[in-house]
């Protein structure tokens, strides 16, 4: 069930990393984290580090990665600050918020 899971979080990081690709400039260094995420999560990449660089990622590294790449982006993604004064249809609003 967890390699299932696996496939199909990694599917959705792999295909977010793509479509974070075309966007400006900022969300290049989004799609990089997306996209080792996807990869730290898929099944085969055990095996083929394994196979050829001799070492394994466990269960706790594979979570500290995501949990450190969520952050990054956290911080990466420029915040959108609104006015909910803007919105309003009560000319009362626009006036108290323009002074």
């Amino acid at each position: 069930m967890i390699s299932r899971c696996n496939w199909f979080v990694g599917t959705l990081f792999l295909t977010a990393a793509f479509g974070a690709l075309m966007n400006p400039p900022p969300y290049v260094a989004i799609s990089t984290l997306f996209f080792l995420m996807g990869l730290v999560l898929l099944p085969p990449i055990d095996k083929l580090t394994t196979r050829y660089f001799n070492w394994q990622l466990k269960g706790g590294v594979k979570g500290t990665i995501v949990l450190a790449s969520f952050i990054i982006i956290c911080l990466i993604v420029p915040q959108v600050e609104t006015n909910p004064a803007r919105y309003s249809n009560r000319p009362s609003d626009l006036i108290k918020n323009s002074l």
